[in-house]
């Protein structure tokens, strides 16, 4: 059934227009919003200790009618998010420069004069899945990390709609020798970082709060030697975009490799913070990221 329904908001997102794709993924997100109160209160508890820790950092107000109204344009921006990866067959180069905004670009060219690949730390922000698109589309070898489904027709709607766009895909767990061969072709590698999966994290300090970031994307690039830096894509408004770009992370060479990643993971959670303190309704993580104490 799930399968299913995924096969049908496919159909829907090519054949739809605009508008009534958006009006439907909308719906979607207020039935989500109102009837699964679980996941309601995890992403109040992740939202209020960004906003609150917004409050202490820059100066700006709080309060419980904010903290509601943030969840629910969390909940919108959900239903956009859905309704643009239905889509992504429909995107292309034309697309991309009509409706995106290239920022920063000239760190990762930088990365990848090197010809060593880069590895880049994105999250659950803006479209994860559409700035993988508009990477490739750019003109830039692009290879995803992603976790498996547990159902495998639906992970097949995902890998091939990633592929379509010139999208390697790397599954958690894969073969070490994937990676190696996605380095060696001057790969850029994305992978999320805002939020634990298989792997036990590292403990850092993140909103003010110490809580565990996966170790996965620091490990990978203070092994391979590859540059390390964040990127994201943000929703500036409907149909309009940011894919932006920071400066890389460095490491002392001379340090420890565990050293290294523990460094890189530090300041991978500075620049997680830095867009998500920007973009706090567009964080869609979806996991308790604090213990409720």
């Amino acid at each position: 059934m799930e399968y299913l329904i995924y096969r049908f908001f496919c159909f829907l997102g090519i054949h739809l227009p605009d508008w009534l794709a958006y009006f439907i993924g909308d719906i979607m997100a207020r039935l989500k919003y109102w009837f699964s109160p679980v996941l309601r209160k995890i992403i109040t508890e992740n939202i209020k200790q960004v906003l609150l820790y917004k409050q202490k950092i820059d100066n700006i107000e709080f309060n419980e009618k904010i903290l509601k109204k943030t969840v629910k344009e969390v909940y919108k921006n959900f239903g956009i998010y859905m309704v643009e990866f239905f889509q992504i067959p429909k995107w292309d180069k034309k697309l991309v420069e009509e409706k995106v905004e290239l920022v920063n670009l000239h760190y990762l060219d930088r990365a990848l004069s090197r010809s060593k690949g880069a590895v880049v730390l994105t999250a659950h922000l803006g479209n994860w899945e559409l700035a993988g698109v508009v990477t490739s589309l750019i003109g830039y070898n692009l290879s995803a990390v992603a976790l498996p489904f547990k159902n495998e027709k639906i992970a097949l709607i995902f890998i091939r709609r990633r592929r379509s766009k010139g999208i390697n895909v790397i599954l958690t767990g894969a073969n070490p020798k994937e990676y190696l061969r996605a380095f060696k072709n001057n790969h850029v590698i994305a992978i999320l970082g805002d939020r634990l999966f298989t792997e036990k994290g590292i403990n850092v300090k993140f909103m003010g709060r110490e809580t565990y970031l996966p170790r996965g994307p620091a490990a990978l690039a203070a092994r391979s030697g590859a540059v390390y830096l964040a990127g994201f894509l943000i929703r500036k408004k409907k149909g309009k975009y940011m894919l932006v770009f920071d400066k890389p992370m460095e490491v002392d060479g001379s340090m420890e490799q565990q050293d290294q990643v523990q460094s890189f993971v530090e300041q991978g959670a500075r620049y997680l913070e830095k867009y998500i303190l920007k973009y706090p309704d567009q964080w869609l993580n979806f996991s308790r990221m604090w213990s409720s104490e």
